[in-house]
């Protein structure tokens, strides 16, 4: 049989600014820093899902805004020239906030604040990594994924299975997996997204019918025990005010290992994100 697909929207072009090709951005990723901080971009570029606007040379830009498959209107700024970063991000249309490091949205702020005339806030962008065995967290109704779920998968809303995969037998090969099931659907998941050489960001999705049931905190268990197994780091990110998200990271064993930010542009959200003049 073929691969399944899993479904993805059409990227909007961007007049006179043609992203990274696919080859490139394997190139781009490849020289990323080999942090919890990089594996989302360095993933998605990888596998040419997410898509790239670099200013300089390829081999030390000075500036990159990364757009991720998954949330486009959420673009990540990586390098050292917020200057140049606006030059790329002004001619982008639909974002409504950008990440980064705390030093270079610290820049970023200001640029905003003088470029565009609407009011943003920020919003803290914590990582967690877990470096020791996860706390086991047993659960009757979840279980790790297999190739004969593929069906189970498929009537699932795509926001669950956004990652660094084009199919949903890549994501059981190279990731790992695991859902709540209940009445025959899939109604919660954790699943290992994005990974680089060392890291690997675990991203959890659970329908809100079936939240405070422990059903992420025990399919993250499985999960971060099946990415230990296959020798990289788990990383837990989240936003600082996602109290309930932070708690499951506690109670598994994630310990803090840093922070970015994010500038939020409510107001641009409303509307159907950023639009060049």
């Amino acid at each position: 049989m073929s691969p399944t697909p899993i479904p993805r929207p059409e990227w909007t072009a961007v007049p006179g600014l043609p992203p990274l090709t696919e080859r490139e951005g394997v190139a781009l990723a490849e020289g990323l820093p080999v942090t919890p901080y990089s594996a989302i971009a360095c993933a998605g570029l990888r596998a040419g899902l997410d898509r790239a606007f670099v200013s300089g040379p390829l081999e030390a830009p000075n500036a990159v805004i990364v757009q991720h498959a998954g949330t486009p209107g959420e673009p990540e700024f990586v390098g050292g020239d917020p200057e140049a970063g606006w030059s790329l991000l002004s001619r982008i249309p639909g974002w409504f906030c950008l990440s980064g490091s705390t030093e270079a949205m610290t820049r970023f702020a200001q640029i905003f604040a003088r470029e565009v005339p609407l009011p943003f806030r920020w919003l803290g962008d914590l990582f967690y990594t877990l470096e020791r065995p996860p706390d086991p967290h047993p659960h009757p109704a979840v279980r790790l994924l297999n190739p004969a779920d593929i069906p189970l998968m498929e009537g699932t809303g795509r926001e669950f299975w956004v990652g660094g995969y084009r199919t949903y037998e890549d994501l059981l090969n190279d990731r790992a997996a695991a859902a709540g099931i209940m009445g025959g659907q899939i109604v919660a998941v954790s699943v290992s997204n994005y990974s680089n050489r060392r890291y690997a960001d675990i991203g959890v999705r659970t329908l809100e019918p079936y939240r405070g049931q422990g059903l992420s905190t025990a399919a993250t268990s499985l999960v971060a025990r099946e990415v230990q197994a296959r020798g990289l780091i788990p990383v837990w990110s989240t936003g600082s005010d996602n109290f309930a998200s932070q708690r499951v990271a506690t109670k598994i064993g994630f310990l803090p290992y840093g922070r970015g930010e994010y500038l939020v542009f409510d107001g641009l959200k409303e509307t159907g994100g950023y639009r060049p003049v």
